[in-house]
């Protein structure tokens, strides 16, 4: 009895060690406007633009929806990232996209505003951009937990970008995903001239 209670404590920590393993490296949050008229335990406000703003508690998506991303240069020496979402996070950006248009939507990182934009169409395709605001070493580190969005996409992730609900979903399919890339982004064999080489592994390096 003794034994099993000693048991118990490693289990849970080992247990929670994976779920940390598996943690994203980054922390990302949308958040949709406030007004006012909201409960005040239900809006938290940040300085965006130069202008007090109020934002909704409860964010529009956070980083469990994210399937896979791209990242560019932005205009003040940081980088930018374009999400690809999960079908839960790609119907929350239509809807808000639909319904709140004027509006703001805020991009906090790891705890900080980093980004926002203004709302003036409806996005559908589940991809929404964080202009600015991203550490060069925090692109690094999303390269470790998520796949490129064009490597994903020839992997089979998704099958083209009319076709969304071939994205996966579940946190065992985003890993399956994963997995698939990084076979896909491996170098090929190369193969000599005049060598033979069997059909199936032909097939593989076309």
């Amino acid at each position: 009895m003794r034994l099993a209670l000693l048991v118990l404590p490693a289990l849970l920590l080992l247990s929670s060690c994976s779920q940390f393993r598996d943690r994203p490296p980054v922390q990302v949050a949308v958040f949709s406007q406030g007004s006012d008229m909201d409960l005040p335990k239900s809006v938290f406000q940040r300085e965006i633009g130069g202008k007090t703003v109020t934002l909704k508690v409860i964010p529009e998506f956070t980083q469990d929806s994210i399937v896979a991303f791209h990242s560019f240069a932005a205009d003040d020496g940081t980088q930018g990232i374009c999400l690809q979402l999960d079908v839960k996070g790609r119907n929350a950006l239509e809807v808000t996209t639909r319904l709140r248009q004027g509006e703001i939507l805020a991009s906090m990182v790891n705890g900080s505003v980093v980004d926002f934009v203004k709302i003036d169409n409806t996005v559908s395709n589940g991809l929404f951009t964080i202009w600015r605001g991203i550490p060069a070493e925090l692109v690094t580190k999303m390269d470790e937990f998520y796949p490129r969005i064009q490597t994903l996409k020839q992997s089979g992730g998704d099958s083209s970008a009319s076709s969304m609900d071939m994205t996966p979903s579940t946190s065992s399919e985003k890993k399956e995903a994963f997995r698939r890339s990084r076979e896909r982004a491996k170098p090929q064999e190369a193969v000599k001239p005049g060598t033979a080489v069997p059909l199936s592994k032909a097939l593989q390096l076309q």
